[in-house]
């Protein structure tokens, strides 16, 4: 609080109130001392002393009179809360816009009420103010900065959304803090408009110190104000998860949905709420969950009759929070996962090649290195059978690699080479960089050499192991054969869950590799005698995988065993792995995938049908391989790629989820907010108090002018009477003598 003069030079006129006292210094009579012994008796007249003392009254208010005019004139103002003396006004509103705020308040959103109280307050501002916004979603954000003219500003708050954002109020608290570092500006009003969910003020394991602290910090030089816009709500039910229990999808097979629905709250006791299955659009079954307890699994099978992208989504029923009642998930449905066998037994693929063993392998195809796989991951079957795998193969020589589009693979397995060019090993390196999974297969025709310098690279390429030298074990030794096998019971990998204990005791092995594995590598499953049988390793945003046995029968007969087959189907659906992982996205999460054609730029269009610009990026390394990337994921919805052509992304579609957490609306009531960040250096306004005329209040410029000017007339009138009062009594006493 602090006190102004609207017209500060006006204060000079203060000077004129010398004026009556320079007119009677100037104007008294002087007398002239006379020694006379009778004139003692005329000094003492009290009469004459009356009248100095009425000539004095009369000077001190004609002084007094001249000081209130000037005064006036100043035009004194009592201005609140304006620190800093002449400092315009600085408003910093910071809005709450986290998932949470979608909470329901009336016949609107507690975003709804924060947007409709922040507007009405910046337009209400009076005189030169600066206005800043900012808005806390998945992250800090700036709204604007600075901003001189309110309709602007107003404006622009208005056409604000809500997020499903869940970052922490902190990011917001340090974003408050760098703005005032960063624009050094000193004084300023601080708003926080929030529903104060607990989640975002309060989180378990959250920096409550450092926020209390930060808000102290920040209300040493502002006016701190914590505006509540939140409701107090009994229950809510949030669909937590959403996906299928397997996770490689295609035609013909049933696939099981499996959602997740936790309650929040107490909700009543004759709830009866209902949670839908939604494909594509079209509403594919019901089924009703019992909310007593703290969460519900509901399961659902559906199967899907022809390929393409489906939308699945689930649909909760029974509460006033709706926007975690829904979950999508994008999964791509093919008739058959291709999986691409690199054999150099298989036929050349270009016509008038020397030594084309097409014609042997016609007369024995077991020739052939790859055979074996081939008819595990895709059994020969007849029109009667029903379908009976997932994937389908192609066997290619090396040489036609360069003719292959390896995107379309999500699995590449490489049987044994025994000559392998640089070109063909960078292109795999980089397949498997860009998410491709590999799996390699050694045997005794390979040069160990030039995997070692192509593949494993020191332990940075995508071979999960040195390669050292051959291991071969003889056959028996007395009745009990020693040869090693594979216990599938020995390992805990969820590849081989289906296998369970079972021991392939007739698959001997007697054929190996000594290896040393990378820092990267894991040993997937050994064999009976510890040696490594199958490697695995993380590579880019792929996999590898080595298996230190041949394809065929030359080291192993594995695959002769009954179990075969299962390994391999298993393996493969854990190599390719979840295909729709990177569509299917929470709140903040980025999206990413490569750009195959060109550098152009996309455009996506986000849930609310705003479209943002992207621009393709170039890899590290390698100015060829372009990358696109986004990450304003702060709405829920389908986010898809348009005007593009065909080829461009490998998919177009992704989806964004809320995250659970946001669902609890729990919140810290003010009593509980002032126990956690303590009290007094901030002003808590309560939903029924408008912030418009508390701003004003505490903002008000009150006018003195005009009760200055009342004392004024009235002391005008005053020395008016005292002046004609004496006048009267002087005369009289003329009169008299």
């Amino acid at each position: 609080m602090g006190a102004f003069f609207a017209n500060p030079l006006m204060m000079l006129a203060i000077l004129a109130a010398s004026l009556p006292w320079i007119i009677e210094w100037l104007f008294r009579r002087r007398k002239r001392q006379v020694d006379l012994p009778t004139l003692r008796f005329l000094l003492r007249n009290k009469e004459q002393e009356n009248i100095k003392r009425q000539d004095r009254i009369l000077l001190i208010v004609r002084t007094v009179l001249l000081v209130l005019l000037a005064l006036a004139l100043a035009r004194p103002q009592l201005r609140r809360g304006m620190m800093g003396g002449g400092r315009r006004r600085h408003l910093v509103i910071a809005l709450d816009a986290t998932a949470s705020m979608h909470q329901q308040v009336g016949v609107t959103t507690a975003f709804g009420v924060a947007q409709r109280r922040a507007s009405g307050l910046i337009r209400g501002v009076e005189g030169d103010a600066l206005i800043t916004v900012m808005r806390l979603g998945s992250r800090a954000e700036s709204v604007l900065e600075m901003e001189t003219d309110t309709h602007t500003a107003a404006a622009q708050v208005d056409s604000l959304r809500a997020t499903l954002g869940a970052a922490p109020i902190s990011d917001a608290l340090r974003w408050v803090r760098d703005y005032f570092e960063r624009t050094r500006e000193e004084e300023a009003e601080i708003y926080f408009f929030s529903d104060f969910q607990q989640y975002t003020w309060a989180r378990p394991g959250g920096p409550t110190a450092e926020i209390a602290q930060m808000l102290r910090d920040l209300a040493n030089n502002n006016d701190l104000y914590m505006v509540d816009v939140g409701s107090e709500h009994e229950f809510n039910y949030i669909v937590t998860d959403l996906r299928p229990t397997e996770q490689v999808l295609s035609t013909g097979f049933p696939v099981t949905f499996q959602a997740r629905i936790e309650t929040w709250g107490k909700p009543p006791a004759d709830a009866n709420p209902s949670i839908s299955l939604i494909v594509n659009g079209a509403q594919q079954g019901v089924r009703y969950f019992d909310p007593a307890g703290h969460e519900a699994v509901v399961h659902f099978e559906y199967q899907f009759s022809r390929a393409g992208e489906h939308l699945v989504e689930v649909l909760v029923e029974g509460d006033q929070h709706l926007v975690d009642n829904r979950r999508a998930y994008l999964c791509t449905v093919p008739d058959y996962f291709p999986v691409l066998i690199v054999d150099e037994t298989a036929p050349m693929a270009m016509a008038g090649m020397p030594d084309d063993p097409a014609a042997d392998l016609q007369e024995d195809p077991l020739r052939l290195e790859s055979v074996f796989l081939q008819r595990a991951i895709d059994p020969p079957t007849h029109p009667a059978m029903e379908k009976i795998t997932r994937f389908s193969t192609t066997v290619a020589h090396p040489t036609a690699l360069r003719f292959e589009n390896l995107e379309r693979f999500p699995v590449i397995i490489v049987t044994q080479l025994a000559s392998l060019d640089e070109r063909t090993a960078t292109r795999l390196e980089q397949y498997a960089r860009d998410g491709g999974s590999l799996w390699f297969f050694l045997g005794p025709d390979i040069n160990a050499y030039d995997y070692n310098r192509f593949f494993f690279k020191d332990g940075e390429g995508p071979l999960p192991a040195r390669i050292l030298e051959r291991r071969m074990l003889s056959g028996t030794s007395g009745e009990e054969d020693e040869r090693p096998f594979v216990s599938f019971g020995a390992t805990t990998h969820p590849a081989f869950y289906s296998l369970g204990a079972s021991e392939a005791r007739e698959a001997r092995f007697f054929g190996s590799y000594n290896l040393e594995p990378g820092n990267r590598a894991r040993v997937a499953l050994a064999l009976s005698d510890k040696t490594p049988f199958l490697l695995e390793t993380e590579y880019g945003r792929g996999r590898a995988m080595l298996a230190n046995t041949t394809a065929g029968v030359n080291w192993t007969y594995l695959p002769a065993v009954i179990e075969y087959p299962i390994l391999i189907q298993d393996m493969l659906r854990y190599l390719v792995g979840n295909p729709d992982r990177d569509v299917n996205l929470d709140v903040g999460d980025a999206f990413e995938q490569p750009v195959f054609v060109s550098a152009q730029h996309l455009i996506v269009q986000l849930p609310d049908g705003r479209r943002v610009r992207l621009a393709p990026r170039d890899r590290e390394g390698d100015t060829e391989a372009w990358f696109v990337r986004f990450d304003e994921t702060d709405q829920q919805g389908v986010y898809s790629f348009v005007e593009t052509m065909p080829g461009v992304v490998p998919r177009t579609r992704f989806v964004v989820n809320q995250r659970s957490e946001e669902g609890d609306l729990t919140r810290l009531a003010e009593s509980a907010f002032r126990s956690a960040y303590g009290r007094g250096f901030y002003t808590w306004v309560d939903p029924g108090i408008p912030i418009e005329d508390l701003a004003a209040k505490m903002h008000a410029i009150t006018e003195f002018a005009q009760a200055i000017l009342w004392i004024l007339l009235a002391l005008m009138g005053f020395e008016a009477y005292l002046a004609m009062r004496y006048g009267r009594r002087r005369a009289r006493g003329v009169r008299t003598a």
